[in-house]
Protein backbone atom coordinates (compact mmCIF):
# COMPACT_ATOMS: atom_id res chain seq x y z
CA UNK A 1 0.00 0.00 0.00
CA UNK A 2 1.22 3.48 -0.87
CA UNK A 3 0.82 6.42 1.50
CA UNK A 4 1.78 10.01 0.79
CA UNK A 5 2.06 12.80 3.31
CA UNK A 6 0.22 16.07 2.88
CA UNK A 7 -0.32 19.14 5.02
CA UNK A 8 -3.43 19.36 7.18
CA UNK A 9 -3.83 23.07 6.57
CA UNK A 10 -2.33 25.89 4.53
CA UNK A 11 -3.40 29.51 3.96
CA UNK A 12 -6.12 29.92 1.32
CA UNK A 13 -3.70 31.17 -1.36
CA UNK A 14 -1.71 27.93 -1.06
CA UNK A 15 -4.63 25.48 -1.35
CA UNK A 16 -4.16 23.53 -4.56
CA UNK A 17 -0.51 24.57 -4.69
CA UNK A 18 1.16 22.34 -2.11
CA UNK A 19 3.57 19.96 -3.76
CA UNK A 20 1.82 16.78 -2.66
CA UNK A 21 -0.56 17.44 -5.57
CA UNK A 22 2.27 16.33 -7.88
CA UNK A 23 2.48 12.96 -6.14
CA UNK A 24 -1.30 12.63 -6.18
CA UNK A 25 -1.36 13.52 -9.90
CA UNK A 26 1.22 10.97 -11.02
CA UNK A 27 -0.39 8.26 -8.88
CA UNK A 28 -3.75 9.10 -10.43
CA UNK A 29 -2.20 8.87 -13.89
CA UNK A 30 -0.77 5.48 -12.99
CA UNK A 31 -4.08 4.31 -11.55
CA UNK A 32 -2.33 3.26 -8.35
CA UNK A 33 -4.43 3.44 -5.17
CA UNK A 34 -2.95 5.36 -2.28
CA UNK A 35 -3.84 6.80 1.07
CA UNK A 36 -2.93 10.18 2.50
CA UNK A 37 -1.42 10.86 5.90
CA UNK A 38 -2.08 14.45 6.92
CA UNK A 39 0.69 16.08 8.93
CA UNK A 40 1.05 19.36 10.78
CA UNK A 41 4.07 21.55 11.49
CA UNK A 42 5.05 19.87 14.79
CA UNK A 43 4.96 16.48 13.07
CA UNK A 44 7.13 17.71 10.21
CA UNK A 45 9.65 19.05 12.71
CA UNK A 46 9.84 15.76 14.59
CA UNK A 47 12.89 13.52 14.43
CA UNK A 48 10.74 10.61 13.25
CA UNK A 49 9.39 12.53 10.26
CA UNK A 50 12.78 13.99 9.38
CA UNK A 51 14.26 10.51 9.29
CA UNK A 52 12.23 10.14 6.08
CA UNK A 53 12.25 13.78 4.93
CA UNK A 54 15.39 15.54 6.19
CA UNK A 55 13.99 19.00 5.40
CA UNK A 56 10.62 18.54 7.08
CA UNK A 57 8.53 19.02 3.95
CA UNK A 58 5.79 17.21 2.02
CA UNK A 59 5.31 14.95 0.24
CA UNK A 60 6.91 11.73 1.37
CA UNK A 61 5.87 8.55 -0.44
CA UNK A 62 5.83 5.50 1.81
CA UNK A 63 5.26 2.03 0.40
CA UNK A 64 5.26 -1.37 2.04
CA UNK A 65 8.56 -3.14 1.48
CA UNK A 66 10.36 -0.07 0.09
CA UNK A 67 12.27 2.77 1.70
CA UNK A 68 10.40 6.09 1.76
CA UNK A 69 11.23 8.56 -0.99
CA UNK A 70 10.90 12.32 -0.84
CA UNK A 71 10.97 15.35 -3.16
CA UNK A 72 8.06 15.66 -5.57
CA UNK A 73 10.29 15.40 -8.64
CA UNK A 74 11.81 12.14 -7.45
CA UNK A 75 8.36 10.73 -6.67
CA UNK A 76 6.99 11.69 -10.08
CA UNK A 77 9.94 10.15 -11.91
CA UNK A 78 9.93 6.97 -9.82
CA UNK A 79 6.20 6.32 -10.28
CA UNK A 80 6.42 7.09 -13.99
CA UNK A 81 9.34 4.68 -14.37
CA UNK A 82 7.75 1.83 -12.44
CA UNK A 83 4.30 2.27 -13.96
CA UNK A 84 5.74 2.80 -17.46
CA UNK A 85 3.62 5.88 -18.00
CA UNK A 86 4.17 9.46 -19.22
CA UNK A 87 7.65 8.59 -20.48
CA UNK A 88 8.52 8.75 -24.20
CA UNK A 89 9.33 5.38 -25.74
CA UNK A 90 12.43 6.74 -27.45
CA UNK A 91 15.45 6.64 -25.13
CA UNK A 92 16.78 10.03 -26.17
CA UNK A 93 13.39 11.66 -25.68
CA UNK A 94 13.05 10.01 -22.26
CA UNK A 95 16.32 11.65 -21.25
CA UNK A 96 15.04 14.97 -22.58
CA UNK A 97 11.80 14.61 -20.60
CA UNK A 98 13.82 14.03 -17.43
CA UNK A 99 15.90 17.11 -18.28
CA UNK A 100 12.74 19.19 -18.40
CA UNK A 101 11.55 17.83 -15.06
CA UNK A 102 14.84 18.94 -13.51
CA UNK A 103 14.72 22.27 -15.35
CA UNK A 104 11.23 22.96 -14.01
CA UNK A 105 12.47 22.46 -10.45
CA UNK A 106 15.92 24.06 -10.78
CA UNK A 107 15.70 26.73 -13.49
CA UNK A 108 12.10 27.95 -13.25
CA UNK A 109 10.56 27.26 -9.85
CA UNK A 110 13.19 29.08 -7.72
CA UNK A 111 12.60 32.35 -9.58
CA UNK A 112 8.83 32.05 -9.23
CA UNK A 113 9.16 31.19 -5.55
CA UNK A 114 11.41 34.22 -5.06
CA UNK A 115 8.59 36.42 -6.37
CA UNK A 116 6.03 34.50 -4.30
CA UNK A 117 8.08 35.17 -1.17
CA UNK A 118 7.92 38.89 -1.90
CA UNK A 119 4.20 38.95 -2.65
CA UNK A 120 2.92 36.59 0.01
CA UNK A 121 5.36 36.63 2.89
CA UNK A 122 7.17 39.96 3.10
CA UNK A 123 5.55 42.37 5.53
CA UNK A 124 7.88 45.35 5.23
CA UNK A 125 6.29 47.39 2.42
CA UNK A 126 9.43 49.43 1.77
CA UNK A 127 11.55 46.33 1.39
CA UNK A 128 8.88 44.74 -0.77
CA UNK A 129 8.82 47.73 -3.16
CA UNK A 130 12.59 47.58 -3.45
CA UNK A 131 12.86 43.86 -4.02
CA UNK A 132 9.82 43.10 -6.18
CA UNK A 133 10.92 44.69 -9.49
CA UNK A 134 14.06 42.56 -9.67
CA UNK A 135 12.24 39.41 -8.57
CA UNK A 136 9.52 40.04 -11.15
CA UNK A 137 12.05 40.70 -13.92
CA UNK A 138 13.88 37.45 -13.26
CA UNK A 139 10.64 35.45 -13.10
CA UNK A 140 9.43 36.96 -16.37
CA UNK A 141 12.81 36.29 -17.98
CA UNK A 142 12.54 32.59 -17.14
CA UNK A 143 8.94 32.42 -18.31
CA UNK A 144 9.92 34.07 -21.59
CA UNK A 145 12.72 31.57 -22.09
CA UNK A 146 10.35 28.69 -21.36
CA UNK A 147 7.74 30.03 -23.78
CA UNK A 148 10.42 30.35 -26.47
CA UNK A 149 11.54 26.76 -25.85
CA UNK A 150 7.96 25.50 -26.13
CA UNK A 151 7.47 27.31 -29.41
CA UNK A 152 4.47 26.08 -31.35
CA UNK A 153 4.55 22.56 -29.93
CA UNK A 154 1.65 21.12 -28.00
CA UNK A 155 3.91 19.29 -25.51
CA UNK A 156 7.48 19.82 -24.39
CA UNK A 157 8.81 16.45 -25.56
CA UNK A 158 7.36 14.37 -28.35
CA UNK A 159 3.73 14.09 -29.45
CA UNK A 160 2.20 13.15 -26.09
CA UNK A 161 1.80 14.51 -22.58
CA UNK A 162 4.73 13.38 -20.42
CA UNK A 163 6.30 13.82 -17.00
CA UNK A 164 7.95 16.96 -18.39
CA UNK A 165 4.55 18.55 -18.92
CA UNK A 166 3.26 17.40 -15.55
CA UNK A 167 6.12 19.06 -13.71
CA UNK A 168 6.36 22.22 -15.82
CA UNK A 169 2.63 22.92 -15.64
CA UNK A 170 2.68 22.27 -11.90
CA UNK A 171 5.48 24.79 -11.43
CA UNK A 172 3.58 27.29 -13.59
CA UNK A 173 0.77 27.21 -11.00
CA UNK A 174 2.96 29.56 -8.98
CA UNK A 175 3.07 32.01 -11.88
CA UNK A 176 -0.70 31.82 -12.15
CA UNK A 177 -1.18 32.64 -8.49
CA UNK A 178 1.15 35.61 -8.93
CA UNK A 179 -0.86 36.90 -11.92
CA UNK A 180 2.21 36.91 -14.17
CA UNK A 181 1.20 34.12 -16.56
CA UNK A 182 -1.22 36.38 -18.44
CA UNK A 183 1.74 37.95 -20.22
CA UNK A 184 2.69 34.58 -21.70
CA UNK A 185 -0.33 33.37 -23.68
CA UNK A 186 1.37 30.29 -25.13
CA UNK A 187 2.34 29.11 -21.66
CA UNK A 188 -1.15 29.83 -20.35
CA UNK A 189 -2.69 27.75 -23.16
CA UNK A 190 -0.10 25.01 -22.61
CA UNK A 191 -0.90 24.88 -18.89
CA UNK A 192 -4.62 24.67 -19.64
CA UNK A 193 -3.96 21.66 -21.88
CA UNK A 194 -1.97 19.98 -19.13
CA UNK A 195 -4.60 20.64 -16.50
CA UNK A 196 -7.39 19.26 -18.68
CA UNK A 197 -6.68 15.77 -17.37
CA UNK A 198 -8.80 13.82 -14.89
CA UNK A 199 -5.72 12.87 -12.87
CA UNK A 200 -4.85 16.51 -12.26
CA UNK A 201 -8.40 17.59 -11.46
CA UNK A 202 -8.79 14.80 -8.92
CA UNK A 203 -5.42 15.60 -7.32
CA UNK A 204 -6.38 19.23 -6.75
CA UNK A 205 -9.92 18.44 -5.62
CA UNK A 206 -8.65 15.89 -3.10
CA UNK A 207 -5.98 18.20 -1.72
CA UNK A 208 -8.37 21.12 -1.32
CA UNK A 209 -11.07 18.92 0.21
CA UNK A 210 -8.67 17.69 2.89
CA UNK A 211 -7.55 21.23 3.70
CA UNK A 212 -11.14 22.50 3.80
CA UNK A 213 -12.24 19.65 6.04
CA UNK A 214 -9.43 20.28 8.49
CA UNK A 215 -10.15 24.03 8.54
CA UNK A 216 -13.83 23.39 9.19
CA UNK A 217 -13.02 20.94 11.97
CA UNK A 218 -10.68 23.43 13.60
CA UNK A 219 -13.27 26.20 13.39
CA UNK A 220 -15.94 23.94 14.92
CA UNK A 221 -13.57 23.05 17.76
CA UNK A 222 -12.64 26.70 18.40
CA UNK A 223 -16.29 27.83 18.56
CA UNK A 224 -17.59 24.86 20.56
Amino acid sequence: MITITAMKWVPPFAAGQVRDHRARWILNEAGWPYSVRLVDTPTMKSAEYRSNQPFGQVPVLEEDGRPPIFESGAIVLEVARRAAILMPEDEAQRALAVSWVIAALNSIEPFLMNLAEVDFFMTDETEKRQRRPQALAMAELRLGELQHALGERQWMVGPQFSVADLMISSVLKIAGSLKVLDGFPKLAAYQARCFDRPGYRKAIADQCAAIDAHSAADMKYETA
